[in-house]
Parts: C-alpha cells; sequence; structure tokens
C-alpha cells in the first residue's frame, strides 16, 4: 500500500527536523546534500531523548511514521482507531471519493430539504465504503508498531492499566503508605479512563456504557449530563467484592461493537493517544529548528472566556499548551499553503553558535530556555483569560505580603533552573580554585584540571542523566499545583534571579559571541516578557507596590531594552500612585539618563517629571502654608498663596489632551495643524468606539466621517475658506501604505544576502531589523545606492515601474514589510500606491525610506503613523475633456480625479454599506500578472500626472471627543512634517457644545492678550 504523496511529504518533514535536532548525520531538512559543517544541535539533548527520537527515525517504517506524523498535527487528546482509517485510504479512492463528495454537495444546496438529507445519506455511504476497503490488520500492525517503540498509549483497558483492588489486596496485602500509593494510582487510572471516554465517546456510547453500569437504567439524552451521570457512578459506586466498576472494560467492548472494520479481537486498541512525554520532546526539536522562522499564525483566540479563578485558568492554560497544534512553516509551504520571500540561506548562526557552545552552552541553559518559553505561553493565556475586576475608588491597597519580600530565600521551583544555578556555582568555585592552585604550583594545576575535567563530565552521575526528561513532569506538576497569578508570577521572577546570577559566572562567559539579533534565544527574554505582562494585570488591579518590584526586576535586567522608555514611565506612575513624588522624580530623572530610552518615551518621561515637579512644588507650598498658618503668619500671605495654587489646580483639570498637557509643561517645541469640525455623536462612552451621524445621516466611524468631510466640505487652502473645497480621497490605513512603499522599495535591501540574518528558508524579514544600528551598518553601501536611484537617479517612470514589478513578483508572500490586499483587487491597490508615489514625489520618498531604514524608533515599533492618506489630483480644464474619453478616469463635481473610482475600489464611509465604485475594474477577477496589465497601469498613472494640474498628499491624524495623542503620533507628526517634508495635521472632531467651550475660551483668551497689549502700549506711551 503506497502512502499519499502529501503523506510522504509530512514524513520527510518530521524526519528533517529530528535528524538536524537529535540525529548524528549532518543533514538538513530542506536539503538533500550533505554539508559538513551543519553540525546538529545534540548536545542539548540528553541520551534517553536521542534514544526516544530514535525510535521514531529506526524502530518504525514508513506507514507508522505516516501516521505518527498526522498524530503529531493534531490535538494531544484521545482518539479513536476507527478514526485513523481514512490515513490508510489509497491516494486514488480519496481523490475519486473527494471529487464525488463536491460534486454531490454542489448540487444538493440547490434542492429541497429532502434530497438534501438523501445526499447526506450517500456521502456517508461512500465514506463507509471506502473505510471497508481498509484492512484492519494493516491498522492493527502499525498501531502495535507505534506501542512498542513507545509512541502512543493505548485505552488503560487491561488490568496492568486498571488493577481490581480487591484480587491486589487478596494476594498483596498492603498496609499504610503503599496502600495510599495503590489508591492515588487507581484514581489516577480511572480519570485517565473517564478522560478518553469524555473525549471519544459519542452520546448513544455513553448512554449504553450508563445502562450497563447501572443495570439498565435511563438518562438524560444530553451528552453532558450522561458525561456528569457515567464520572458520578463511577466514582462512587462498587461492586460486591469492594472493587471499582470496570469502565474501561465496559466502554472497549462498546467501542468495538461500533469498530467498522471485519476482524476485530477484544485486545484490539480502540482508542489511543500521543505519549506526553515523546508528544513534548518532539514539539521541543521542532520548536528548535523552527527557533528563527516566522510563525504562520497565531495561537488560536480562546474568545470571550474569562475565569477569575486562578488554579483553574493555570489548568487551562496547560491544558491548552500541551494540546493546541502548531502549524509549523515548513509544512504549511509543502502544501502550498503559503509562499515565503526568496533569500540566501547562509551558513546558520545557529548551528555555528552550538558548534562552539556559546547558544546553548550547556543542556541546563537550553532547558531553562524552553521551560521559560513555556512560561510565556501560559503567562499569554492568562493575559487572555484573567478575569479582573476593577477596585472600588475607596480601595486602599494592603500592605505588601511576605512573599513577595522573601522569594529569593528559596531555590526556584523548577528543576531546569535548580541545576542550572549548580551548574553556574561550581563552575564559578572551580575557577576560583584553579587560580588559587596556579598561584601555588603548576603541577597540582595541571592534576587538578584533570580532577575537574572528569567531575565535570561525571556531574550526572548518583542517577540524574535522565534529568532532562523528569524536569518535564516536574515543571508540568508545579504549574498544576499553583495556586493563582501570584505564584506565577513569583516563579518567573525566581527563575530570571537565579538566570542573571548564572549569566554573573563563568558558564555563560560563551554567549557573548552571540549576536544581538538573536539575544531573544535565552530563558531570560521570556522571564522578563512574563513580567512585563504582569506588571500590566497588577497595575490593573491597583496592587501597585508589586508593580513596582517587577518593574525594578525588568530594569535589572539586560532584557527588551526598547522597553526600557516604557517601564520607566510606568514605574513613575505607580510611585506617584504610591504618595511618594520624590522618588517618581527621581525615576524620570534616571530615566532621561538611560540611552536606551526612545524619543517617544522621552517626550512622556520629560512631561510626567514637569507635571510631578510642579506636584511637589505645590506640596511643599501647602505644606509651608500651614506651617506659617500654625505659627500665626500674616493671612493676606495665607491667602495669596492659597488662590494661586487654587489656579495651578485648575488649569491641570483643563488640561485634557495631549496637546495642552504639552503646552503647559512647555516640552513641545513642535507646533503642528490642527483642525476641527463638529460631529454629531451617536455615543459619549469613554473606552467606546467612537460613532456618528455622517454628512450622508448614516452611522459612521470617526475616521469615516473626516473621509466625507475631506471628499466633499474641505478647503484646498485653509487660509482662505472661500476658495474650492473637497476633492480629497483616501483611505483609513494608518500608515500601511508608507509602509508598503518602504517594503516595495527596499525590497532588495531587506532580503539581500548578509551573514546570519537569515536562518531558515521561512522567516518574514532579516533577524536584524529592529536593531537600526546594526542594521544599516550591515546594508550601508546598499541602502545608500537605493536612495540615490529613488532620488536622483530614476525618472518617474521608470520608479513607478519598478514597484509595480516588485508587486507582481512578490504579491502574497509572507512579509512583514508590506500587507497584501485581502480581496482580490491587486490592481486596485497597485494602482493607488502608484498614485502615492505621484503625489509624494521622489525627494520625500527618500527622505521616508531613509528614515524607516536608519530611524530606531520604526525598527522598534512601526505604529503610530496617522490614521488616514489622502490625496487629491486636480484636473484642469483640458484634462477634463481628454478625461471623457476614459473609462477609468472619473471626474467629481469637484472637478478632482475620484481616485476610487480610478482604482476600481470601494468606499468605506459608513457602517452600513460600501459605496461601489461607477466604473469597471481593470482586472475584476484576476490577481495582477502579465507584462501588459502592468505596463496598462503604470501608463495610465503617468498620463494621469502629466495630464494632472495640482497633486496633493495629506496625512491626518484623526481624534475624537475623548481621545488624545500618543507621544509616538506627536513623534511621527513632527518627522512627516519637518524630517520628510510631507504635510500632515491632526482633525479634532468636537461634539457641539465642547466647540462651543472652546471657542469661547479661545475668545476669553484672546481678549486678555489685547488687554495686556494696549496695557503695555500706554505703559510705553508715558514714559
Amino acid at each position: 500500500m503506497t502512502a499519499p504523496a502529501h503523506d510522504n511529504d509530512v514524513i520527510r518533514h518530521d524526519d528533517g527536523v529530528v535528524t538536524t535536532t537529535a540525529d548524528e548525520a549532518p543533514t538538513r531538512a530542506d536539503d538533500d546534500d550533505d554539508d559538513d559543517d551543519a553540525t546538529p544541535l545534540r548536545h542539548v539533548f540528553s541520551a534517553a531523548e536521542v534514544a526516544l527520537a530514535t525510535r521514531f527515525l529506526v524502530d518504525i517504517g514508513p506507514r507508522a511514521q505516516q501516521l505518527y506524523a498526522r498524530l503529531l498535527q493534531r490535538q494531544a487528546t484521545w482518539v479513536k482507531t476507527a478514526s485513523l482509517c481514512r490515513y490508510f485510504v489509497p491516494r486514488q479512492e480519496t481523490a475519486r471519493y473527494d471529487n464525488d463528495n463536491t460534486t454531490t454537495r454542489a448540487t444538493a444546496r440547490a434542492t429541497t430539504s429532502a434530497s438534501a438529507t438523501a445526499t447526506a445519506t450517500r456521502v456517508q455511504r461512500g465514506h463507509d465504503e471506502q473505510v471497508q476497503s481498509v484492512r484492519h490488520t494493516d491498522v492493527q500492525h502499525v498501531v502495535r508498531a507505534m506501542l512498542d517503540a513507545g509512541l502512543v498509549q493505548p485505552f488503560p483497558v487491561s488490568s496492568a492499566w486498571l488493577p481490581d483492588m480487591a484480587t491486589v489486596a487478596a494476594h498483596h496485602p498492603l498496609t499504610g503508605q503503599a496502600r495510599v500509593e495503590q489508591q492515588q494510582q487507581e484514581r489516577a487510572t480511572l480519570d485517565t479512563v473517564l478522560d478518553a471516554v469524555a473525549r471519544c465517546a459519542s452520546t448513544l456510547e455513553l448512554s449504553t456504557l450508563y445502562r450497563r453500569m447501572t443495570g439498565g437504567r435511563r438518562h438524560a439524552a444530553r451528552k453532558g449530563d450522561l458525561l456528569a451521570a457515567v464520572r458520578a457512578v463511577a466514582k462512587t459506586q462498587t461492586r460486591i467484592n469492594g472493587s471499582k466498576l470496570p469502565v474501561a472494560q465496559l466502554m472497549q467492548q462498546i467501542w468495538l461493537d461500533a469498530y467498522p472494520l471485519a476482524g476485530k479481537q477484544l485486545v484490539d486498541v480502540m482508542v489511543l493517544r500521543l505519549t506526553p512525554a515523546t508528544r513534548d520532546l518532539m514539539l521541543r526539536m521542532h520548536r528548535l529548528f523552527y527557533m528563527a522562522s516566522t510563525p504562520v499564525f497565531r495561537t488560536a483566540s480562546l474568545g470571550p472566556l474569562q475565569v477569575a479563578d486562578g488554579r483553574a485558568l493555570l489548568a487551562l492554560a496547560v491544558q491548552k499548551l500541551r494540546q493546541e497544534p502548531t502549524p509549523w512553516p515548513g509544512l504549511m509551504v509543502t502544501f502550498q499553503k503559503i509562499v515565503y520571500p526568496a533569500y540566501a540561506v547562509q551558513d546558520s548562526a545557529l548551528q555555528r553558535c552550538s558548534r562552539t557552545h556559546c547558544l546553548f552552552p550547556s543542556s541546563e541553559a537550553y532547558v531553562s530556555y524552553e521551560v521559560a518559553y513555556q512560561l510565556h505561553r501560559i503567562m499569554s493565556v492568562v493575559k487572555q483569560c484573567l478575569c479582573i475586576v476593577p477596585p472600588e475608588k475607596q480601595f486602599e491597597e494592603p500592605e505588601l505580603e511576605l512573599k513577595w519580600m522573601l522569594w529569593d530565600t528559596a531555590p526556584p521551583v523548577f528543576l531546569a533552573f535548580q541545576r542550572l544555578l549548580a551548574v553556574g556555582c561550581k563552575e564559578e568555585k572551580e575557577e576560583k580554585e584553579e587560580e588559587e592552585e596556579e598561584e601555588k604550583c603548576e603541577a597540582e594545576a595541571d592534576d587538578d584540571d584533570v580532577v575537574l575535567v572528569m567531575d565535570s563530565m561525571s556531574r550526572d552521575a548518583d542517577g540524574s542523566e535522565d534529568w532532562q526528561m523528569r524536569s518535564w513532569d516536574q515543571f508540568y506538576r508545579e504549574v498544576e499545583a499553583m495556586e493563582s497569578l501570584d505564584d506565577l508570577v513569583l516563579a518567573s521572577r525566581s527563575c530570571l534571579q537565579t538566570y542573571l546570577k548564572w549569566m554573573a559566572t563563568g558558564a555563560a562567559s560563551r554567549v557573548v559571541d552571540v549576536p544581538v539579533f538573536l539575544a531573544k534565544c535565552n530563558a531570560g527574554y521570556h522571564l522578563v516578557r512574563i513580567l512585563h505582562v504582569a506588571v500590566g494585570l497588577y497595575e490593573k488591579m491597583r496592587r501597585y507596590q508589586v508593580a513596582t518590584l517587577l518593574l525594578n526586576d525588568v530594569l535589572a535586567a539586560p532584557f527588551l531594552e526598547h522597553k526600557r522608555g516604557y517601564w520607566w514611565d510606568r514605574l513613575a506612575l505607580n510611585l506617584e500612585h504610591m504618595k511618594c513624588i520624590p522618588q517618581a522624580i527621581d525615576t524620570c530623572v534616571n530615566a532621561l539618563e538611560d540611552d536606551h530610552v526612545l524619543a517617544a518615551d522621552r517626550l512622556a518621561l520629560e512631561r510626567r517629571l514637569h507635571r510631578l515637579r510642579r506636584c511637589y512644588a505645590r506640596q511643599e507650598e501647602a505644606h509651608r502654608v500651614k506651617l506659617q498658618s500654625s505659627t500665626g503668619l500674616a493671612r493676606q500671605q495665607r491667602a495669596t498663596t492659597s488662590a494661586s495654587v487654587q489656579v495651578v489646580a485648575i488649569s491641570d483639570d483643563e488640561d485634557e489632551d495631549e496637546e495642552k498637557a504639552m503646552a503647559v509643561a512647555g516640552q513641545c517645541t513642535y507646533s503642528y495643524r490642527q483642525d476641527h469640525i463638529v460631529g454629531r455623536p451617536l455615543n459619549r462612552q469613554t473606552g467606546e468606539k467612537s460613532r456618528f451621524v455622517g454628512y450622508d445621516d448614516e452611522p459612521c466611524t470617526v475616521e469615516q466621517l473626516v473621509l466625507q468631510y475631506y471628499r466633499d466640505h474641505c478647503p484646498v487652502d485653509g487660509h482662505d475658506k472661500h476658495v474650492k473645497t473637497g476633492g480629497w480621497y483616501g483611505l483609513h490605513c494608518e500608515g500601511s501604505v508608507l509602509r508598503n512603499l518602504f517594503g516595495l522599495l527596499m525590497w532588495d535591501v531587506l532580503y539581500a544576502s548578509v551573514p546570519a540574518v537569515f536562518q531558515t528558508p521561512f522567516q518574514s524579514g532579516p533577524l536584524d531589523f529592529g536593531y537600526a544600528d546594526v542594521f544599516y551598518a550591515a546594508r550601508r553601501d546598499l541602502i545608500d545606492e537605493q536612495l540615490r536611484l529613488v532620488q536622483h537617479t530614476w525618472t518617474l517612470a521608470e520608479l513607478l515601474t519598478a514597484v509595480a514589478s516588485r508587486w507582481k513578483a512578490e504579491v502574497g508572500k509572507v512579509t512583514r514589510f508590506v500587507q497584501w490586499p485581502s480581496d482580490d483587487n491587486n490592481a486596485g491597490w497597485l494602482t493607488f500606491h502608484l498614485l502615492t508615489i505621484a503625489a509624494i514625489g521622489r525627494t520625500a520618498l527618500a527622505n521616508l525610506l531613509r528614515y524607516m531604514a536608519t530611524s530606531s524608533e520604526f525598527h522598534q515599533a512601526q505604529n503610530g503613523l496617522p490614521d488616514l492618506l489622502v490625496l487629491r489630483f486636480e484636473l484642469p480644464s483640458r484634462a477634463r475633456d481628454h478625461a471623457r474619453q476614459w473609462l477609468h478616469w472619473c471626474v467629481d463635481r469637484h472637478d478632482c480625479l475620484n481616485v476610487h473610482a480610478f482604482c476600481s475600489m470601494d468606499e468605506h464611509l459608513n457602517m452600513n454599506a460600501k459605496t461601489r465604485s461607477s466604473v469597471e475594474r481593470l482586472d475584476g477577477n484576476q490577481r495582477v500578472s502579465g507584462e501588459k496589465l502592468e505596463e496598462s497601469i503604470v501608463d495610465t498613472v503617468l498620463e494621469l500626472v502629466r495630464e494632472s494640474g495640482a497633486v496633493q498628499l495629506k496625512c491626518v491624524e484623526v481624534k475624537g471627543p475623548r481621545d488624545r495623542l500618543s507621544d509616538k503620533q506627536l513623534l511621527w507628526l513632527q518627522v512627516l512634517n519637518k524630517d520628510i517634508c510631507l504635510d500632515a495635521n491632526v482633525m479634532h472632531v468636537e461634539e457641539p457644545e465642547k466647540r462651543a467651550k472652546r471657542k469661547k475660551t479661545q475668545h476669553e483668551r484672546t481678549g486678555s492678550e489685547q488687554d495686556t497689549v494696549c496695557r503695555k502700549r500706554q505703559c510705553k506711551g508715558r514714559e
């Protein structure tokens, strides 16, 4: 029997992963040629783990490998053997059945319900015929081979799995601790049986099982109720001899009766699952193999599930961690589901580091990394599902618990970090002893070296050579025993301190050679991530003391340096909540001296420092006034001081948005244009997405309202309200178009052959993107040459052709630098990008590319760009006459080009429906393909640019009534206007009463300023 082609691909994939990570043969998964330099990563695995992985390669045949590889891609639960029969159907039969099934279902959709039922019956009959074509002996032979190799576990139906308590008690009387252990084993086995029943038994099978367990009694028909009843009977009822009911044997017989193949026997395996230890090992090898790759999809969301009980939430997280399947990039590429960009994969720095033992210098370092990675995944589930009820305003934080103060007195709870600490201390002690011995005698030093080497080689003696396998059992036991979020955070905090101690010893001295972009391949990175998430959770709980402790921990660790500005800012805020104003001021001062703080975070810290100093000055002044009043000083001075303090406080209350706060603080030296329009709100709740009544009287978002305003009402010249209005067309893209231009024009630079930045063929970008200095230093000449081409060498036609060619060649590939359209209108989206290039101009475009390639702010976070990008192509009279001859040139009532119609794109101007374009698409049903279509788009855009009058582009940041600018948005406004020379502004959408209040305040302020000027003039006249 021949395995299907895709199953052979799965086998080759898993064989390659295991061979690369644990086998002695120097082969690669994606290359059949021998590579003498590709040394495997075997040193991080124990001998027992290597032997277990070797069973997959040697002890089972191709059929068993194919079945195991298939099960590895499924959830780690119990499965019926009957459901595996489809993997044994010949490929020709499977293809024929799929074709017939597709045709039958398509026909059934256009027929009546009776016909649909008949169709479903025929489909099921065809499936049954396929299953019947499989030989029962073939299935059981493969299952038995995996059982013998220890790769799967059968349903615990035999006496070895479920011992008879009465029989055991009669032949081997147990007392004391032995009897307790026996009872615990029975309960654990019964839980395993019930778990398998819950996973695999149907409602009918559960009903049959319940009748056999209770002697014929019936129960409710719902599966959940049946399962609860079966569980209650199994745990409470016993037989006459005192033994538990044989649930496993009864369920085995029911499944055997329903087994579809002929020739079945009582000893056959009806239900099985992958051995947890072996599955965990295989997944660890896969993660090590894909360490530098880009995940295809994010982990499946748990939806709106909210859990308040910490223990239940941690159990849910562990269950998700161990059972969630992973779509590995190599398999997705093999199945042609996705395509990655083409680039040269050179000598892997991951393998080079492994050869010199600098990435994972020991198995302890690797296992600690894996433990930290799993803890990080658990914390991600906790963050998503933890139900946090905000305390009331009168809530006062209790005193810090003792466990947070004494957390570093006990060793880490996980075995991997215990061994890591022991190895570090041992090597540090050995180094000191070596130095002392070298000072005494060279000969004695040589003898000691031999002893040290032998001792190092035998450190896994006394039965600890398989500690890696035991460490994973201990890891899951410890996590499942945790009671709350505090336990998880304390354990992670202890592990982080252990890792930092290990880094300070000689054991970690070889890690210094690791490139900076591989610095996250260690335990410390993930442990700091855990504490970073925990800080946000504790702040929501208003447990500011705990959050402050954790922030001090992460600031003391040399990881996630781009987060340091955020951490400093949160630390100052938490200290302010704790009424520790002087300490908060010192925190801001220290933060501004930190070289790793980014520009946007620096703005926030400067503003916070100014506000804290004012607050502290007011407190000191109030304290001084209080002292003066208590000593009987003048009432007038007291009243004057109080009035001044009150004025400042009112000023603080009025600083509701970011712009006013910056003006008060005196830190914003850059002024940007701000426009205001009035919106009719549909909701006014803080924290809820604002909705308005649009100009078309339809409900819309705040961004859609501004798009409508720019299309029909916005004056072209903001200084003259009587000039032309409208004609602006754009998208709510949040900067994705500008980022796309960077990716398209810098594609060859981004995917250039640079040592060590491409580890596998499954990366969406180079590993050093995110480290601007390293990225630019490695590509300086390439970047400068590309910018010279864009700004000086290429004509507009050549520039547009280069972008169109790149789009055509790379569209749809998985890349972090271009966000491809989700619909099939590739031609329309390409046209919009070309129009954007024409409106930007080559000089501003080169400035934009230079900033994105060299800026640390952009490398670390690409968010903060303005919400809207709008274009305006004004067509003079000659061009309008010419436009009427073109189907794709649509002139609106403002004598401007309708960009959406020109690009055959839908307009999203309200929340009810899309506004369809009035013209046909350039390419209705096909992707951008073929030189003719590409040339047609470029020629059309060039002709439009030649015929157009004024061509304008504007970036607009939209702010609703209760919204304000973030520091990143403020920084981008300055960069776009001053450094890149684009037109960027802020559009405030106000409620009517807010607008009236603002106008009144401006009028009063203007009158006050005029009075001041008049008084100054009068004084000068008197002089």
